[in-house]
């Protein structure tokens, strides 16, 4: 039985048809209104579509409707996203960024008077909004980011601290801003600041040009002392945890709808080319290894319409889901999107190639999408963490939830294995069998536990294609031979020592080159420069 099904908690069809008719304005929208080449070259998403887009309220598709929003169940809000990536993943990124961590920790834990001051506008797109925690030595490890803010003893915060890699920064009237509590040299808890961009003490730093994602403006930002009111500690003191864990859990169910509309437009590109490609052996598409190919990418993509089914059906039965199940959706369709865009391109050839012909753009795009919101290592190792824990909601998940014992129980006997398995003599730095690494333990198990939930989210839908359940299964298979019994990447393992001489040697082959040859000019010349004093004599 699907997921999905399983939950008859309100009346869809508002929503459906709401995401019905939303899908159907994008689609005719792209047509007129979006050149998403020109977007990309010029670094810069076009006014007028951040007005349409607001027009349609499409930044306030989980706002409730009391302060203008759409109040889509979540299932909705990713086929929408989906609508968008697939007609441009860059704007589709944009959207969710907005909304997801844009507005969603004011939806979600903001008073009430800053919600009526501030939703009706987010939701229309007369403001947007942006997340900042990312910092130059920090991302998702919050123990190290050092952001802080000192209660004044007068009602009020001084938030000081420096952001990197913030999407909308300069763009957005309010930010989010995590930073841990201090009181002297003590630090307390993680809170998350609302901060109004215009306040005192904010310093917009430099924008970050980026390999993909160009239209999306993403910068650096400083806070100095800026003042804010004990209202903008969103959730209260200490709550800033649950504000970023609920951030980044739907931020990483909203990537797994962009990357799954991205992965059916990388499919549908790569049909038309082949049945219209001509070859030696006649046309592409009866080519049995495109036909192998080409079959990967709509198993990488049943593989996540099913995550985003069993993600979307508990969020709007029960408003939560267990974080392990958001980790697997993010990392497993952000590996498969990357894996479909390369296919794309090297289907097409030389025409993949070719900026003109968009394929190139989508691979660009796709290519952060296993960084941001937590990278693919950090979110496997994570999953690996969680298969060792008997805490964790993993085995529950695929016991009770999916109603697969067997693979709850295979899981478990890989994570036994794992435990007490030696490694070659390559991972050690003593040059000697020992266990295995810890954190190597933890990525082996990471990617077995990503494939036994996807196995078991594709048992849940009805009607699955048997060809994309063998494939899950044998992946399944593979990756738990890997982590039982060793893998390629296992036997080239380099101890630490070894990387650097390895380093040393190919730099005394190639060089080490530093360019120095300077860039264009962007410094005003001192003469033009206002006096700081005033005084322009």
């Amino acid at each position: 039985m699907e997921i999905a099904r399983r939950y008859q908690a309100i009346d869809e069809r508002p929503s459906r048809e709401q995401a019905d008719a939303l899908c159907a304005w994008l689609r005719d929208y792209a047509g007129r209104r979006i050149n998403s080449r020109l977007i990309d070259e010029r670094r810069c998403i076009p006014p007028h579509v951040t007005l349409d887009f607001g027009n349609q309220r499409l930044f306030g598709m989980h706002v409730e409707e009391s302060y203008g929003g759409r109040a889509l169940q979540c299932r909705d809000i990713a086929r929408v996203l989906q609508q968008t990536a697939a007609l441009d993943l860059g704007l589709g990124t944009w959207l969710l960024t907005s909304m997801f961590p844009g507005v969603r920790p004011i939806a979600a834990f903001a008073n009430d008077h800053l919600k009526l001051a501030l939703l009706p506008d987010l939701a229309s797109g007369r403001m947007l909004a942006g997340y900042g925690q990312t910092e130059p030595s920090a991302g998702t490890h919050f123990p190290a980011m050092e952001a802080r803010a000192v209660a004044t003893g007068h009602g009020t915060w001084r938030v000081s601290g420096d952001k990197v890699w913030i999407g909308n920064a300069t763009w957005a009237g309010v930010l989010t801003v995590m930073a841990h509590e201090f009181e002297g040299d003590r630090r307390h808890g993680l809170n998350a600041y609302l901060i109004p961009m215009d306040a005192a003490g904010v310093h917009f730093g430099r924008e970050l040009l980026s390999l993909g994602m160009r239209g999306m403006v993403q910068s650096e930002i400083s806070f100095r002392d800026v003042e804010v009111g004990e209202e903008a500690v969103l959730g209260g003191r200490g709550a800033g945890l649950d504000v970023a864990v609920d951030s980044m859990s739907f931020s990483r169910f909203a990537i797994a709808a962009t990357c799954v509309g991205a992965m059916k437009r990388c499919a549908s590109e790569m049909a038309r080319f082949a049945a219209r490609r001509q070859i030696a052996t006649g046309r592409l598409i009866e080519h049995p290894v495109f036909r192998s190919e080409f079959g990967a990418v709509v198993a990488r993509t049943a593989a996540g319409d099913a995550l985003l089914d069993a993600c979307g059906g508990l969020l709007d039965r029960e408003g939560s889901a267990p974080i392990e199940i958001f980790a697997v959706a993010k990392v497993a369709t952000s590996e498969f999107l990357w894996a479909s865009a390369d296919r794309l391109v090297q289907t097409l050839g030389g025409r993949g190639y070719d900026e003109s012909n968009g394929a190139a753009q989508m691979l660009r795009d796709a290519r952060v999408t296993r960084i941001f919101e937590g990278t693919s290592e950090a979110l496997i190792a994570y999953l690996g963490q969680q298969a060792l824990s008997p805490k964790s909601a993993l085995q529950p998940l695929l016991r009770d939830l999916f109603e697969c014992p067997d693979v709850a129980d295979s899981l478990a006997e890989c994570a036994a294995a794992l435990k007490s398995r030696v490694g070659s003599a390559s991972g050690s730095e003593s040059g000697k069998e020992s266990s295995l690494p810890r954190a190597w333990q933890l990525s082996s198990l990471g990617w077995t536990a990503m494939w036994a939930v996807i196995v078991a989210c594709l048992r849940a839908r009805d009607g699955e294609d048997p060809r994309v359940l063998s494939w899950a299964g044998l992946e399944y298979a593979q990756a738990r031979a890997a982590a039982m019994h060793g893998s390629p990447g296992e036997s080239v393992m380099f101890a630490s020592h070894e990387v650097e001489e390895s380093a040393r040697r190919y730099r005394s082959e190639i060089g080490d080159v530093l360019q120095t040859l300077p860039g264009a000019k962007e410094e005003l010349d001192p003469l033009l420069r206002p006096d700081p004093a005033g005084d322009d004599r």
